[in-house]
C-alpha cells in the first residue's frame, strides 16, 4: 500500500514537469522589448467657422417664402458655402404676430471674413435682422484627423526605425513590431488663448472695413504617443 502511495506521488510530480515541457514546445517563448513613442505637428486652417442669426417677425410671407429670404441672405453673406441651419425656434410676441429666431453656421474662406457685418445689415430690414454671433477659426475636425493619419504614420516609421536598430544593435535576433497601442491624446491648446484669439476675429469681422483682414489663424499642436512592442519568436527546442 505504502509502495502504491509513493508511485503515486511520484507520478502526480511528473505532470506539471511534462505540461510545462509540452507548453514550451506548443507556445515558444516570447522575447519582447517595449518603448514608448511620441510625436507632434501642428493643425493649421484657412477657413473659419462662422455662426450667423435670423431674428424675424412673420408678417403675411409663408415657410416657405420665408426660408427662401433666409438662404438667400446667408448666400449674400457668403457665397458659394454649405449653410447649415443649426437651430429654429418660433414665438409670440407681445402683438401677436410670430416671431422667428433661426441659427445658421458654415466654414468660409479667410478672404471672405472682411466685411461680413457690413453685408450682415446690408441683408436685414425692419422686422429682420441678420447678425454675426461668432468667427473661430479653430481649424476642423477634417483638418484634425488629417494631421492625426498623418502622425500615426509617423509613428509607424518610428516603430519600424526601432525594430531596425535593435537587429542592428543584436545581429541575428530578427525583432519585428508586433504591437502599436495608440495612447488618447487631446489637442494642446490653452482655451484662455484660444478664446481671445477668436474674440479678435470676431471684433475684427464686427469693424469691416480694412480691420477686417487683421485676424489671426490659430494653430492647434496635436501629440500622439503608442506603447510599442517589439518581439522575436524563438524557434521551439528540438528533441
Amino acid at each position: 500500500m505504502n509502495r502504491f502511495v509513493i508511485a503515486s506521488i511520484a507520478f502526480l510530480s511528473l505532470v506539471p514537469l511534462a505540461s510545462a515541457e509540452t507548453m514550451r514546445h506548443q507556445y515558444p517563448v516570447q522575447d519582447q522589448v517595449i518603448i514608448n513613442l511620441t510625436t507632434e505637428g501642428w493643425a493649421k486652417t484657412d477657413t473659419a467657422r462662422v455662426s450667423v442669426f435670423v431674428d424675424l417677425v412673420q408678417q403675411e410671407e409663408t415657410a416657405d417664402a420665408l426660408k427662401t429670404k433666409i438662404n438667400s441672405s446667408l448666400e449674400a453673406l457668403a457665397k458659394g458655402v454649405d449653410w447649415r441651419i443649426t437651430s429654429s425656434s418660433q414665438r409670440l410676441d407681445q402683438t401677436g404676430l410670430n416671431r422667428w429666431y433661426v441659427t445658421a453656421e458654415a466654414r468660409i474662406q479667410e478672404k471672405n471674413i472682411a466685411g461680413l457685418q457690413d453685408r450682415a445689415k446690408d441683408a436685414s430690414n425692419p422686422g429682420y435682422k441678420v447678425g454675426i454671433s461668432n468667427v473661430d477659426f479653430t481649424p476642423s475636425l477634417a483638418e484634425f484627423e488629417t494631421l492625426r493619419s498623418k502622425l500615426r504614420a509617423d509613428i509607424y516609421t518610428l516603430a519600424v526605425a526601432e525594430a531596425t536598430r535593435l537587429n542592428t544593435a543584436m545581429p541575428g535576433q530578427d525583432y519585428h513590431v508586433r504591437m502599436v497601442d495608440f495612447v488618447q491624446q487631446r489637442p494642446v491648446m490653452h482655451m484662455e488663448n484660444a478664446r481671445a484669439q477668436t474674440m479678435m476675429v470676431k471684433s475684427a469681422a464686427d469693424s469691416g472695413g480694412a480691420g477686417a483682414s487683421a485676424q489671426l489663424l490659430v494653430s492647434v499642436k496635436q501629440t500622439v504617443s503608442a506603447h510599442v512592442v517589439l518581439g522575436r519568436t524563438e524557434q521551439p527546442l528540438q528533441k
